[in-house]
């Protein structure tokens, strides 16, 4: 598998490509967006692993602009942990959204599900297992191209239609009430449309789902959390990124 790298700091670059050749991938690095285009028309990558931070272009629009041009998958790399950079990658037609610092072994696993789902032009890519790997300290969702351009956060399945935002679903354009577990699995098949999929694949599709939404919302969530409980003082933020909650006192 080929992997195309938009990573604006070298040595991550270097120590992210060196990572993926040691589990036998091919890595292509570019630091800026006007290389990054280059790249991805010379080299037809099976995958594009883009970090937001460049300098010389918006990376948002950088996205975008690489979805336009074809199908390749986009797996947005990011220390940005906000829930609006999130959802405003996957609008723009990032397959995926991993929050720096991740662990090398996710980033291959997710790599692989984006590149499974669209199609590699090399089958075995997507096949056998990666070694477990070390964490990388570089970081989202398909918005495949459809006639009726529909908004990223509805999917169409034949007369259905998902809402995920509002979590609703439309059937012949009429309101259907479904309990919050069939509307899960419901969305689950619906972003696999004509794939047939096991039980724990769907499990695993509803959990990745919630994973992606609740990782973006924790910091903001924690925020909120921390401010409810100003008085009491129990939870804490030692480090910029880690928080903690005070040990429990004994009641007298």
């Amino acid at each position: 598998m080929k992997l195309l790298v938009v990573e604006p700091n070298e040595r991550v670059s270097v120590a992210l490509g060196a990572a993926l050749e040691e589990q036998g991938l091919e890595a292509v690095s570019a630091s800026t967006g006007a290389a990054a285009l280059s790249l991805l028309d010379r080299t037809r990558p099976d995958a594009v692993l883009l970090d937001l931070a460049l300098a010389d272009c918006d990376s948002f629009w950088l996205c975008g602009a690489i979805r336009a041009t074809g199908s390749v998958p986009i797996l947005v790399t990011s220390a940005r942990d906000d829930h609006q950079s999130c959802v405003r990658a996957l609008d723009l037609g990032a397959d995926d959204y991993l929050v720096k610092p991740y662990n090398l072994a996710e980033l291959l696993a997710r790599t692989r599900a984006v590149v499974r789902r669209n199609g590699p032009a090399d089958p075995s890519v997507t096949e056998g297992a990666s070694r477990p790997g070390p964490t990388a300290d570089t970081a989202e969702e398909t918005l495949e191209d459809t006639a009726e351009e529909p908004l990223p956060d509805l999917l169409l399945a034949g007369r259905v239609r998902v809402d995920l935002r509002e979590r609703a679903v439309l059937v012949d354009g009429a309101p259907t009430e479904l309990p919050d577990e069939e509307f899960d699995i419901l969305a689950a098949l619906a972003r696999r449309p004509g794939e047939a999929l096991s039980a724990d694949r769907i499990v695993e599709e509803i959990v990745r789902a919630h994973r992606v939404s609740l990782r973006a919302t924790v910091p903001a969530r924690l925020a909120t959390l921390r401010d409810r409980l100003a008085p009491a003082r129990l939870v804490d933020s030692p480090e910029d990124g880690l928080y903690s909650i005070r040990q429990a006192q004994p009641f007298a």
